[in-house]
């Protein structure tokens, strides 16, 4: 069977999240003939499909600075002109955060992507890679339609697992083969919830009552602490409270989320704990009385599956020393 041919791009980009679509707005307000492509039918990755809140745009501290601006900025003022965003503390101490409609972001990204010019493709995923003297110069995506090819200049891998670096062979090692991987996370919204009634008690006094539900027998909660945060939506809140183990050993060897039954196992065990907590806090925590599961996470939240060596490794020492 013949494959389409996708054409030729100056730069293609491989995952959508905030990192992806942001290198691909770049790149095209650069000039650069770009192609976005996400395997999802919206962009935004993690961004969009799990989480609803950006870290990183202000200092930590007790008087939060504005450190970021740029595309970030301009992610911030399109998402202001579909409905109201919320900044709020971290939870453990991270800084002021900006929590937003994660479906009015959706929307955000395509605008900007769209206007600075890149070409967009959904429901995609890359299946090989070709390289040429140590360089990559383009890629097999697998769609609906059948394989297709795609030549670039640049191709920037940001889909969160080095897809595109695993295909090419280059070096990495697995998240839990050396150092422990972080856990997975299906995030869930509550609506109908009383805000006021929540926040009579604090985080701790929330583990607390985890901690009992779970002691009692009545409720199966493997993590016992997390957090909940208001949203820009009257009477909902978003939590981050499930926590499942990615790694696994299979006939001695080392497999994480990066295997399709680990991950298909993840996902469903994920939207098990969801529930659970969910009639946790229903049954136990003031302010959620009276409410009711509103969505789950898109797909499940991954934060760490391959990690690609590169020319040097940033470490903790290198990061809390600012060398």
């Amino acid at each position: 069977m013949s494959r389409r041919s996708l054409g030729h791009y100056d730069v293609v980009v491989v995952g959508s999240g905030a990192a992806g679509s942001t290198a691909a707005i770049a790149a095209a307000r650069s000039g650069a003939t770009t192609l976005l492509i996400e395997k999802l039918p919206f962009l935004g990755g993690n961004s969009t499909a799990v989480l609803d809140t950006f870290y990183g745009f202000y200092t930590p501290g007790s008087e939060s600075r504005k450190v970021v601006g740029g595309i970030g900025d301009d992610v911030v003022h399109r998402l202001r002109r579909y409905g109201d965003v919320v900044l709020r503390p971290n939870t453990y101490g991270a800084g002021m955060g900006v929590t937003y409609i994660a479906e009015h972001l959706k929307v955000v990204w395509e605008d900007l992507v769209v206007e600075a010019g890149c070409h967009v493709l959904l429901h995609a995923f890359v299946q090989a890679v070709s390289v040429v003297d140590g360089r990559i110069d383009g890629l097999t995506v697998a769609t609906k339609a059948g394989l297709a090819e795609v030549t670039a200049r640049i191709v920037v891998d940001t889909s969160g697992d080095a897809d595109v670096c695993h295909h090419a062979g280059f070096g990495y090692e697995l998240a839990g083969e050396i150092d422990p991987a972080q856990t997975l996370t299906t995030t869930f919204r509550m609506i109908n919830v009383d805000h006021e009634r929540r926040a009579t008690i604090s985080k701790d006094d929330l583990h607390r009552l985890m901690a009992d539900a779970a002691a009692s027998g009545d409720y199966d909660l493997p993590r016992r602490e997390g957090s909940d945060h208001v949203t820009p939506i009257d009477g909902m809140t978003a939590t981050v409270m499930t926590r499942l183990d990615q790694v696994e050993h299979r006939d001695g060897v080392l497999i994480n989320a990066t295997d399709p039954d680990v991950l298909t196992r993840a996902e469903m065990r994920g939207r098990r704990q969801a529930v659970e907590y969910a009639r946790f806090l229903v049954d136990r925590v003031p302010g959620y009385e009276h409410a009711a599961l509103g969505a789950l996470s898109s797909q499940i939240g991954m934060r760490e599956t391959r990690r690609v060596y590169g020319d040097a490794r940033i470490t903790k020492d290198d990061v809390l020393g600012a060398t």
